[in-house]
């Protein structure tokens, strides 16, 4: 496990929470053999449900909507299954289940890594590796995604790389801004900018800005996570 450097950037590249990872090529290749794909614009709150109680988590922006391709592997599946019912200028309200969303939280995802990891010629980078700071990670197989951090010891920081959502039930509640059929210049068009930028989610997961476009550096903004109009549902 070694630490993602480029600048430090909180911007994550194609993440796989689950432990699904699939090349932009194969997905790229399956999409274009799937002529069914939509444009979804939606705007949207978001809540965790635990004992009947919903907890408030984020909401998009008024000016920056989230927006995806369907059958692209840019969205839960359960909640593409969901929101697609749903034509534009509609309101929507819908539940996922933890088992539909980003599943248990696993006490195996949590690591205690040696403090060399985050540490350039001998000096820990204690500016962005602190309690509670999401940072990205590299493994062996060159794969990225996002950690959290949990506890920095004198030798060790402890990461959990569970999804921030996973072992939560999910309640969301917005307006369909737009639903239509996207083109198939569309998806290769998202797919090549895609491509030039190593741009492929947020957690399982993402459309980073315009019409399927991604922002610089390659990743999201808002420490990979879901605001704004990146699509990580």
């Amino acid at each position: 496990m070694t630490a993602a450097r480029k600048g430090w950037t909180m911007s994550p590249s194609k993440t796989d929470q689950r432990g699904i990872f699939r090349t932009y090529l194969n997905i790229k290749q399956a999409i274009m053999e799937n002529n069914t794909h939509r444009l979804i614009v939606v705007s949207y709150e978001l809540y965790s449900v635990e004992n009947g109680q919903e907890h408030f988590i984020e909401k998009t922006e008024e000016q920056k909507p989230m927006q995806f391709y369907t059958a692209c592997e840019m969205a839960l599946p359960a909640f593409e299954q969901e929101i697609v019912k749903y034509g534009k200028d509609t309101d929507f309200e819908f539940s996922l289940t933890k088992e539909q969303a980003y599943g248990e939280h696993d006490a195996k995802s949590v690591l205690a890594l040696d403090k060399e990891t985050f540490s350039h010629d001998g000096v820990f980078d204690s500016k962005n590796i602190y309690k509670d700071a999401v940072v990205p990670l590299q493994n062996e197989q060159g794969h990225r995604f996002l950690g959290k951090v949990l506890e920095v010891s004198d030798d060790k920081v402890t990461i959990d790389l569970n999804h921030p959502l996973a072992g939560k039930d999910l309640q969301f509640r917005g307006h369909v801004i737009e639903n239509r059929p996207a083109s198939d210049a569309e998806v290769k068009g998202f797919f090549e900018q895609m491509s030039q930028h190593h741009c492929g989610g947020c957690g399982g997961d993402c459309n980073c800005g315009g019409e399927g476009g991604c922002k610089e550096e390659g990743g999201c903004k808002d420490e990979g996570g879901c605001k704004g109009n990146c699509s990580c549902h």
